[in-house]
């Protein structure tokens, strides 16, 4: 199996969001962002799959290690073989794929968030700078266009949380800010028992209108003639917000099931969007 093979085995799955958004890109492109997903994807899943959290740091120091081994030239991982040329073709630092693993072990130690703005700046931390990233292999010529990825990132990011909810309960992560909490008068041994209510779903919706806010500052940063360049990242973003209509439409049935989009219904949001971002 080459590098690249393991990068499509690890995140490429037919009918996902990641799948859609790449279907209209060259194949140097697509294959630069499936490393960069296959990447953040090694990074993220140690905190779901070691429940011992000294192991969990251990392999987040590997992952710094191979990092720095790999911008020094002597690559291990196939993830790291596979973004070598990436990193070279589009002159990528390595203090962006540092953050990242940064960001997660945080994760290790801080399992709530007292405000709004604290869990801004973990998104930040963690899938904005894979979004920015993104945006510098697709290319670009207004510098807002970094903005838009920043918000972007942080819009996705926040849309996976809500989606995940459950899941994140379970491992003992509530990232909905304690500030929200109070204002909807909602405990977490509330959210950690599943119990929905209507101060819940009303404290849901705000998150949703909240995260559709992200959203529009990104378009808002992406000016015209980038936006065909970064057709990935707005199929990725229409993607997001028809999840979202999806949720609230479902009425916020978080601690259930995770809301899916129909494979047809994804095809034609990216076919439709990449259709608008050439106009």
């Amino acid at each position: 199996m080459t590098p690249q093979q393991y990068c499509q085995k690890k995140v490429l799955r037919d009918g996902s969001s990641l799948y859609y958004s790449l279907r209209f890109l060259p194949s140097i492109q697509r294959n630069a962002l499936i490393a960069l997903e296959a990447f953040y994807a090694e990074i993220n899943e140690i905190r779901y799959k070691c429940q011992d959290k000294q192991v969990a740091r251990l392999k987040l120091q590997w992952w710094q290690n191979e990092i720095a081994q790999s911008f020094a030239g002597t690559a291990h991982h196939p993830v790291c073989q596979a973004l070598d040329k990436v990193v070279s073709d589009n002159h990528l630092a390595e203090h962006y794929f540092q953050e990242i693993i940064e960001g997660f072990l945080l994760d290790l130690d801080v399992t709530h968030y007292a405000t709004v703005e604290e869990l801004e700046d973990y998104c930040k931390r963690t899938y904005s700078v894979l979004s920015l990233l993104s945006t510098h292999i697709l290319g670009y010529h207004n510098d807002s266009s970094l903005k838009y990825a920043e918000q972007l990132g942080i819009a996705l990011q926040l849309t996976d949380i809500l989606r995940e909810l459950r899941r994140d309960l379970l491992k003992g992560w509530l990232y909905i800010p304690q500030e929200d909490l109070e204002r909807f008068k909602v405990s977490t041994q509330t959210l950690f028992a599943s119990q929905l209510s209507e101060t819940v779903t009303a404290l849901f919706a705000y998150q949703t209108t909240r995260i559709r806010s992200y959203y529009d500052t990104a378009f808002k940063y992406l000016k015209k003639e980038d936006r065909f360049n970064q057709r990935s990242g707005l199929i990725r973003a229409n993607l997001a917000l028809a999840t979202l209509q999806e949720i609230e439409k479902d009425r916020f049935q978080l601690f259930k099931h995770r809301i899916r989009l129909m494979p047809l219904r994804k095809l034609w949001i990216a076919w439709y969007t990449a259709w608008q971002a050439k106009r």
